[in-house]
């Protein structure tokens, strides 16, 4: 009777892609040993500033074979590189979910002599490398209110993007509805410039988030009220849930670590937030009066670029406004979790992708604590004994 117990000899999937009479076909790396590290997401900065960080994919693969030293490899720098797994293998042989997605960084080799074997490190970067350090010789910022807001800016962004590295593609996520931006830019231009500079610009004024696509070439990003809509999910018993109380639910991923912070210092509950293009310079101050009362006075000072448009200047007054309702010192920074249930089949945590929701769950007994959260950072470790998900949290603004 088929039981889907999950293999890595046999269910990884380590792949590049090369170009054969006009198609991209992917090619498996076969070994006798793999080890594959993975950890792609984004940064929070500043405790408010969601910056995309590129993605990296190490793997290191034992050969007992000495082809690949004499002869060289068929993969190479800059060629597409992916890492899937089979979460069926028996039930469903032919599917594949593919966890990271990118292109050959570098490829370095050494032999072992304890093992007699040749060692090889394949190490890759997911398309936010392209993204960020694409280079525009111009882009400009023109038009009405409606043409500069966010979303329509974000687009023209993509387009010049594709411009100069075709291999990726800037869209607005589908996963939280494609709501509209909550800003407006300044019309303006820049002259070569590296497109990573205009984009951390665009979402520190929106409070916006962009992330790597794990199975292609696209980037997504996050308008607002997009990052709203997913923040509004309750607690949900129906919802996949990270718990230390034991569960045989497909929905239970068991816990292996928690990370749990309560760190007063890290509240903003007073936001100065100022728009350094004005002239003169405008700015917005809000105060959580409760976080204060309980905490005290925690103040942090901010610097954004944005239209602010005629006063009482309502995008900076909500986006200070969001920052300082989202105090809170009690928060679940991380989690880890093994990928491989009790029974040997995947767990579904592993599916587990950037900007998603995410219930914690954790009691000593006695008092339990439960937060939903946003996945910020994802980080995969998968060797011949054991493969963890280690899953990076956000309570969000």
């Amino acid at each position: 009777m088929a039981n889907d117990v999950w293999n890595i000899k046999t269910d990884l999937r380590i792949q590049y892609g090369k170009t054969v009479s006009g198609t991209l076909t992917w090619y498996d790396i076969v070994a006798d040993s793999y080890e594959v590290n993975i950890d792609r997401g984004i940064n929070v900065e500043e405790q408010v500033f969601a910056r995309p960080d590129i993605g990296v994919a190490t793997v290191n693969l034992d050969k007992s074979s000495l082809s690949d030293f004499t002869q060289g490899t068929d993969y190479k720098s800059n060629m597409p590189f992916r890492i899937a797994y089979r979460p069926k293998p028996d039930t469903a042989s032919s599917i594949w979910y593919t966890i990271f997605y990118g292109f050959i960084q570098n490829v370095s080799m050494n032999y072992n002599v304890d093992s007699h074997k040749l060692r090889i490190s394949i190490t890759a970067n997911d398309t936010t490398k392209i993204m960020l350090n694409a280079r525009l010789s111009t882009f400009d910022i023109t038009g009405n209110s409606t043409q500069r807001s966010f979303r329509p800016v974000m687009n023209d962004l993509a387009t010049a993007i594709a411009a100069v590295d075709n291999r990726v593609s800037l869209n607005q996520s589908s996963s939280a509805g494609l709501k509209g931006g909550s800003t407006i830019q300044w019309a303006n231009s820049w002259i070569d410039t590296q497109a990573g500079e205009i984009l951390n610009m665009l979402l520190d004024a929106e409070l916006g988030w962009s992330y790597a696509q794990r199975s292609g070439a696209n980037q997504f990003w996050l308008t607002r009220l997009d990052i709203d809509a997913l923040q509004a999910t309750a607690w949900s018993s129906s919802n996949p849930t990270v718990s230390n109380i034991h569960s045989n639910s497909v929905l239970h991923y068991c816990m292996n670590a928690i990370d749990l912070s309560y760190d007063s210092d890290q509240l903003v509950n007073s936001a100065k937030v100022t728009e350094v293009v004005s002239t003169p310079a405008s700015d917005k101050t809000k105060k959580n009066t409760t976080s204060i009362s309980t905490y005290g006075e925690h103040t942090n000072n901010y610097e954004i670029t944005m239209d602010v448009g005629a006063s009482p200047y309502t995008a900076m007054s909500n986006w200070a406004q969001a920052v300082v309702d989202a105090a809170d010192p009690k928060q679940i920074k991380s989690v880890e979790c093994p990928a491989i249930r009790r029974d040997g089949t995947v767990s579904e945590v592993a599916d587990t992708e950037i900007a998603e929701t995410l219930q914690v769950e954790f009691s000593d007994g006695t008092n339990t604590f439960q937060q939903v959260l946003l996945v910020k950072r994802i980080r995969h470790h998968i060797s011949v004994d054991h493969w963890s998900v280690g899953i990076e949290l956000w309570k969000g603004i």
